[in-house]
């Protein structure tokens, strides 16, 4: 006979291993992005049990008592997240006041943004891309979804006491949230711009889809409605249609990269529905494979989830500040540690402390208030220094790198311009250089036979802010070169703007590339780049140099890549900036003004002695 489990509560001990992939998701993209390249998948992960896991608090309440008590919801909410959160950001910025002063420019707003959970907004317009890895990384990039949930918490309860007082039928509220649900993936590649992600991947819109999903199926897929004994073949069914879509997610935590247009059209939705999968089978109480994802580790980390997506990122920024070189595996697992350890302090002296009531009871004796109290008016005092502090409250301004590329910027499209007209115009350099061409000649060691064959070759360069930082110094000496550079392009984005100029006709016979230094380039990515040139195209790959774990594999393919094509010529920035640690500037990526001209210069050497013509 079947049994069907009490309509109490229960605790779904199978969600915390679900908890654990998310949050270990996270933190391996933190560390390792060329490798697990999907690992942001965690936070719609978090975001579809948020969503089963509160809407089925709620109904569950109204079942039992006819009514929804709101205000307690509220509280309950607020102990449970707002004191680790408080904790971590006053902690932090004592850390950032004492040693990193450069991070507290738009600290109180951070700050305060995230208290009342509106951060993902201030992120849309003032924040780094989350997934750009170079330009002035912050400790609290990953808070954004915080306030997601946040917003969620605050209006939701509302939302389901009217939906359930009204008596609408649970399946059409539960297709309702569906089609809602389409609509926010509709919305997310609506607003997708592959020059600024921000929009769309901070914004509560584009992201609610999964947690109307997981909300959707709480209203159909009740935890306390479920049968403790089912047949064999339904046993079966839901260990196979759940290790099915586990090894989906586990694929797509490897391979689906966070730039890819595909993501914002489509990818992140159909991946979030096989997550709903996932926690459908997970919530059934019959089901072996929901039993294996309670394994202790699993339970521990899971249980933990919550402070460790806290510090995990404020620990690798800072731990990385502190070394001041790139992280290796030693480092890694000295992060790890520091996360582990922290979430454990946080999860036992704070989550813990104020889960319930009443608070106070459950310090510890012995000093225990007063270690407490002391710890408290110490992070408050501190803190609240330093996020007073005028530099708190200011943007951060421009350094020299970031003020000539946005002079540059400014100067690209008129010498893009002027490129073009050259080029259409067919102008042939004069037969000899003029006097005052001989500083230029000089500067950049080429001569003046060689300096008129550079006069007439057009070349498209497209790449990052490397290229763009070296732009005016190449086109002084390749008039007819149009540039398309942009702070932290990726290798996806690169791919698409030669497509269209190749469509446009408008792909020169020479073509530059500069990628690499903000992400991954596979073999895949450069055999599309070789596609798109043709075998009469002459195609120049400058490699990276930078403190990044995925540099070495970049520059390994691009050498591997260039004995495959006849036509893919690479130039060596990596070994040259290796030995000239002089020609770098602080972040030890982009070149100086001098090392800029250096930069010019190898990739000068490389088109003089390869080509059609030479």
């Amino acid at each position: 006979m079947e049994q069907q489990i009490a309509s109490k509560r229960r605790y779904i001990t199978g969600f915390d291993g679900l908890r654990a992939i998310a949050v270990l998701g996270v933190i391996g993209y933190h560390l390792w992005p060329d490798r697990i390249v999907g690992g942001w998948l965690g936070v719609p992960l978090f975001f579809i049990l948020s969503g089963y896991l509160i809407t089925d608090l709620l109904l569950q309440e109204y079942g039992r008592t006819g009514r929804i008590k709101i205000w307690s919801f509220w509280i309950r909410r607020l102990k449970r997240l707002i004191p680790a959160l408080l904790v971590m950001l006053l902690a932090t910025s004592v850390i950032i006041f004492w040693y990193f002063k450069p991070l507290l420019y738009n600290l109180r707003s951070i700050v305060l943004t995230n208290l009342v959970y509106v951060y993902n907004f201030w992120a849309i317009k003032h924040g780094g891309s989350y997934f750009d890895q170079w330009h002035n990384p912050s400790p609290f990039t990953h808070l954004w979804s915080l306030s997601i949930e946040g917003q969620f918490y605050l209006f939701w309860p509302i939302i389901v006491l009217i939906l359930v007082r009204l008596k609408v039928s649970r399946r059409k509220i539960s297709s309702g949230l569906m089609i809602g649900a389409l609509l926010s993936a509709i919305l997310m590649a609506v607003f997708y711009s592959s020059t600024n992600l921000n929009r769309v991947y901070y914004g509560t819109d584009t992201r609610l889809f999964a947690i109307l999903l997981g909300a959707s199926l709480a209203f159909i897929w009740p935890s306390n409605k479920f049968k403790l004994v089912v047949k064999p073949a339904v046993k079966r069914s839901l260990d196979l249609i759940g290790w099915l879509a586990l090894a989906i997610l586990l694929f797509a935590l490897f391979t689906l990269n966070g730039q890819w247009a595909f993501t914002y059209y489509g990818g992140m939705f159909l991946i979030t529905i096989v997550m709903m999968v996932l926690v459908a089978v997970t919530a059934h109480p019959a089901s072996t494979f929901s039993k294996l994802l309670h394994h202790r580790i699993l339970r521990y980390l899971g249980t933990r989830s919550y402070s460790i997506y806290l510090y995990q990122l404020p620990v690798f920024v800072i731990y990385s500040r502190f070394t001041g070189h790139p992280a290796k595996l030693l480092d890694n697992i000295i992060e790890i540690i520091w996360v582990l350890v922290l979430a454990e302090i946080s999860y036992r002296y704070i989550e813990k402390i104020f889960k319930g009531t009443p608070i106070w009871s459950k310090i510890p004796r012995n000093g225990g208030i007063q270690i407490y109290a002391a710890s408290a008016l110490f992070l408050l005092v501190s803190g609240t220094q330093a996020i007073l502090t005028p530099q708190a409250g200011q943007d951060p301004p421009k350094t020299s790198l970031e003020n000539r590329l946005t002079k540059n910027k400014q100067q690209l499209a008129q010498a893009n311009k002027k490129a073009k007209i050259i080029a259409k115009q067919n102008k042939k350099a004069a037969s000899s250089v003029k006097p005052a061409d001989q500083t230029l000649l000089d500067q950049y060691a080429i001569n003046e036979q060689q300096f008129e064959k550079m006069q007439k070759i057009p070349v498209s360069a497209v790449g990052d802010s490397l290229l763009l930082n070296a732009a005016p110094n190449l086109q002084k000496v390749i008039p007819q070169m149009t540039v398309d550079a942009k702070i932290g392009r990726q290798m996806t984005d690169v791919i698409n703007i030669l497509k269209t100029l190749k469509d446009q006709h408008n792909l020169a016979d020479r073509i530059l590339i500069t990628s690499g230094t903000n992400g991954t380039i596979s073999k895949e990515q450069i055999s599309q780049v070789m596609k798109i040139a043709g075998d009469k195209r002459q195609v120049y790959w400058v490699n990276d140099f930078a403190d990044r774990n995925w540099v070495g594999l970049n520059n390994q393919n691009l050498q591997q890549q260039a004995k495959k094509y006849q036509n893919l010529k690479i130039v060596n920035w990596n070994i040259l900036a290796s030995q000239h640690s002089e020609w770098l500037g602080n972040d030890r990526v982009h070149p100086t003004p001098t090392g800029s001209i250096e930069y010019t210069k190898s990739i000068l050497r490389i088109i003089l002695n390869t080509g059609k013509d030479q």
